[in-house]
């Protein structure tokens, strides 16, 4: 007796197509899931890093007689007293523009350093009277 042709079902072949379409669309999502979790971690270092410069910067702009100097610090912007989990080098400059005006810049880079992470802010300074 003879197999009927309309049988309802997948052949072999359509179902080997069907795994590979699936497990590549499964690996595609894997590696996006990982990328994004990297990323997150950079964005992650560049909001501290500007937190740590903004708040190093306002701190220069309220000292009298600010001066150039740098130090590492951890995640809150406190000299790092101990291996800690985020750890950021900070440096800052004064550069005078009058007797009683200059410009402040604070470069904080996310530790270990690589190109392009480090925060750079500048402002202005005015001696109090």
């Amino acid at each position: 007796m003879r197999a009927k042709a309309n049988d309802h079902g997948f052949t072999l072949v359509e179902s080997v197509i069907a795994c590979a379409l699936l497990a590549t669309a499964l690996l595609s999502i894997g590696h996006l899931s990982a990328t994004s979790i990297a990323q997150l971690s950079v964005a992650r270092n560049r909001t501290r890093a500007t937190m740590i410069a903004v708040a190093t910067l306002e701190e220069l702009r309220t000292a009298a007689a600010p001066a150039a100097g740098g130090d590492t610090v951890d995640n809150l912007g406190q000299p790092v007293q101990q291996q800690t989990l985020w750890r950021f080098e900070r440096r800052w400059s004064v550069a005078s523009m009058s007797a009683d005006t200059g410009i402040l810049t604070v470069v904080v880079t996310p530790l270990p350093p690589e190109p392009g992470r480090e925060i750079r802010l500048t402002g202005g300074w005015l001696a109090k009277r």
